[in-house]
């Protein structure tokens, strides 16, 4: 235990100083995102009653702007990290050595968090600038608690299949497009359940990720989600589990795969 600890130190100092002290692309990040910021809640202001309180619009935006950097971070910091564990030879050396995974991500865990928070209260000063402070409160931390935990276990299993997908073709791409961009939006990620048309809202009932979304949203704008919280918070939980359970089989899958064929020689897409 102690020399995992170590070594996920090492791992999370290392990253650190690249990532977040001696690199540019922390703040360019930065900029780039407030940028990102203002393009993603235009709409919102433009086609929302005059009447409607701008503290509560700055609050929608900044929950699904929530929500969103929780994917992005599975996907670009999680899954991601395998490209470049096959680019510098890290994946083939953890499983020769038998040392796994787990220290490394230990690791970057803590990085992508710092990273998120970060972002987040940046993004908060940004729609504060422009709209208001965002009417946040909490009205049930256990729903709130319960939404977040699942929220993990799906972006935990979200980051596995992509990661499989990386490691058994060199490419994440279709795969990325389906999963980063359109299932945030088809699945409630960024709006609510409610204001979807009926086929998508029937859609993202079928997936796992529309429901820590809902609980979030419930605990803290009072959005009413469209099905009971009971409900919510079952299937919520039956469809995280099982979707953790598939993507760990397939990833475990795909690491047998590649110790008979090879590890593939990676791409952007």
């Amino acid at each position: 235990m102690l020399r995992l600890l170590r070594r996920a130190y090492a791992i999370f100092k290392a990253y650190v100083l690249s990532d977040l002290v001696r690199s540019r692309g922390f703040v360019y990040g930065l900029a780039s995102f407030s940028i990102w910021i203002v393009l993603f809640m235009s709409p919102l202001t433009l086609f929302t009653d005059v009447e409607t309180n701008p503290q509560r619009i700055a609050a929608y935006g900044f929950t699904a702007i929530l929500i969103f950097m929780f994917y992005g971070a599975a996907t670009w910091d999680w899954a991601a990290e395998l490209r470049w564990m096959i680019n510098d030879g890290r994946l083939e050396y953890y499983i020769a050595s038998g040392s796994g995974f787990l220290p490394h991500y230990l690791g970057i865990l803590p990085v992508s968090l710092i990273w998120l928070s970060i972002v987040m209260l940046f993004n908060c000063a940004i729609l504060s600038i422009m709209w208001g402070p965002p009417l946040l409160y909490v009205t049930d931390i256990f729903i709130l608690t319960c939404g977040f935990v699942l929220l993990l276990i799906n972006l935990l299993a979200y980051a596995l299949v992509l990661g499989g997908t990386v490691i058994s073709s060199g490419v994440s791409g279709f795969v990325v497009e389906i999963l980063g961009f359109i299932l945030p939006v088809a699945t409630g990620g960024l709006t609510p359940l409610s204001t979807l048309p009926k086929p998508l809202q029937l859609f993202a009932l079928l997936t796992p990720f529309s429901y820590p979304a809902e609980m979030i949203r419930y605990s803290i704008l009072e959005w009413r989600p469209i099905v009971d919280l009971q409900q919510l918070m079952l299937r919520g939980a039956i469809t995280s589990l099982t979707f953790l359970l598939i993507s760990i089989a397939y990833f475990r899958y795909q690491l047998k795969k590649i110790l008979r064929e090879g590890v593939r020689a990676t791409a952007l897409w």
